[in-house]
């Protein structure tokens, strides 16, 4: 999976490595100080999402140089100082650990404003002041993280989904940066760890044109509760081509190390867990806001969380990453979601289809039961993925009435030759179906997804047991 993350020393090393290269065209920078007041509320609220208990100590945004308009905050969050990115659109790009708090006299300001021992730069406003800065006062809790998730007593799937994890073969996203790509693709594959059978995730990633990386990645989701858990990777390291090593590889059926989850089931905000605990990989995540509204170049989506990722093998650093409902990922800190697949394989950006598929070998679509045939469900020439909230209260009751003691996961709202049709998912005993509801909020019928591929799993699971008694 993609590490996020860079120790200052070495985005120093770097720095001084490219001022020194022959030739390298240099960008001047200039920052100007920018106070509270002036701060844009977007800003803010990002602030304000990634450290709900930190205190802004400065601010300065990028006028001229690499990232005109980008925020440079420096925040004060549990007993530490955080130097954090955030991007004209209120998006935090990087957050890191730069010194312990406490040490007030560096940052006293001088009769002008300045911070002792600081340049002068030119400046929009005054520096803030402490109390003007101060976003929440009450006092950080211990950080407690959930690491036992009782993987022996649950029963896996290798295909399914839940509201922001899609697990289904042939599905795919892919994230982009002015220099760097991901593509992250759920392969018709699969791959036994320990006990688990595990569905096997390919995410390439490339800089400025080059591959860097290649994993494959090991999931499964929970048939009850519909947690995917994450059983470790394979990582091919490459440069010019060749693979040169694999950091970061694990399994969960090798010594110390265990699987975690990836994304649970039901997303509750302020939850803490361990996504992978091996040696050499201990990352986790903390849900943090649960209401985001992110746009990106495949389309604005809402209703989205934000996620908080830190390890404690690296302290210094924090990433965030953003899931949307019904599409997964689309945003891992300056990278942004630009295409996706939607509706049985079809790449979708900017809300248009796109004629060239993301794979040429995506599953065929599935067939309309006699029931939706027979209500006018057509091909769909468009979709759209929409919130529980944003339904029409005539679909709403008919969706509540009819999802019984099931839970809603997905909303697709499409338009058909017939009129609009509103295609609600409903997860239950583990167990997935479709409710097809009308615009004016009639029934028109339901399809029950095709679980195969889960009683596959199961009599693979039971001819392994029984030939664990025989032995």
């Amino acid at each position: 999976m993609r590490r996020t993350g860079i120790w200052i020393s070495m985005t120093v090393v770097v720095l001084i490595a490219a001022a020194c290269a022959p030739g390298t065209a240099q960008v001047a920078e200039r920052k100007v100080d920018v106070a509270m007041s002036d701060l844009p509320a977007a800003i803010k609220q990002a602030v304000r999402e990634a450290f709900p208990q930190g205190k802004i100590l400065a601010v300065q945004k990028e006028v001229e140089g690499e990232d005109p308009g980008q925020y440079d905050i420096e925040v004060q969050s549990e007993g530490k100082v955080y130097e954090v990115e955030v991007s004209p659109q209120g998006v935090v790009i990087e957050a890191k650990a730069v010194r312990e708090a406490g040490v007030d006299a560096g940052r006293k300001t001088k009769d002008d404003g300045r911070r002792a021992g600081e340049t002068p730069v030119a400046r929009e406003g005054k520096m803030p002041s402490p109390r003007g800065d101060e976003i929440r006062t009450t006092k950080d809790e211990p950080m407690k993280w959930t690491s036992d998730f009782g993987i022996e007593a649950r029963k896996f799937a290798t295909t399914g989904k839940n509201r922001f994890f899609i697990l289904q073969p042939g599905y795919q996203i892919v994230l982009e940066s002015k220099t760097d790509k991901v593509m992250i693709t759920v392969l018709d594959e699969t791959r036994q760890i320990g006990d688990v059978l595990t569905r096997v995730v390919e995410e390439r990633e490339f800089e400025n044109g080059e591959i860097v990386e290649v994993s494959r990645n090991f999931f499964a989701i929970c048939k009850s509760t519909g947690d995917v858990f994450y059983f470790g990777e394979e990582v091919d390291d490459y440069k010019d081509g060749k693979v040169v090593g694999h950091g970061g590889a694990w399994r969960a059926d090798e010594k110390g190390c265990k699987a975690g989850i990836i994304m649970p089931g039901t997303v509750l905000l302020g939850a803490r867990h361990y996504q992978e605990m091996a040696p050499n990989a201990m990352d986790r995540a903390e849900v943090i806001v649960d209401d985001v509204t992110l746009k990106t170049p495949a389309g604005t989506f809402k209703n989205c969380i934000r996620i908080e990722e830190t390890s404690p093998l690296e302290p210094e650093d924090i990433s965030y990453k953003t899931y949307a409902p019904g599409i997964g990922l689309i945003q891992d800190e300056d990278l942004l979601l630009t295409a996706y697949t939607k509706g049985g394989g079809q790449a979708t950006k900017e809300g248009r289809p796109v004629k060239k598929q993301l794979k040429e070998d995506q599953p065929p679509a599935k067939k309309a039961t006699a029931k939706t045939q027979a209500a006018g469900k057509k091909a769909a020439v468009k979709e759209l993925t929409v919130a529980m909230e944003d339904l029409p209260k005539a679909v709403r009751k008919t969706a509540d009435e009819q999802a019984g003691e099931g839970r809603i996961t997905e909303i697709v709202k499409k338009q058909t030759d017939d009129g609009i049709v509103y295609e609600i998912e409903v997860t239950q005993d583990g167990k997935q179906r479709d409710i097809l509801i009308s615009a004016e909020g009639k029934f028109l019928g339901m399809e029950a997804e095709d679980d195969d591929d889960d009683e596959g799993d199961d009599d693979k699971d039971e001819e392994k047991d029984d030939g664990d008694e025989n032995r």
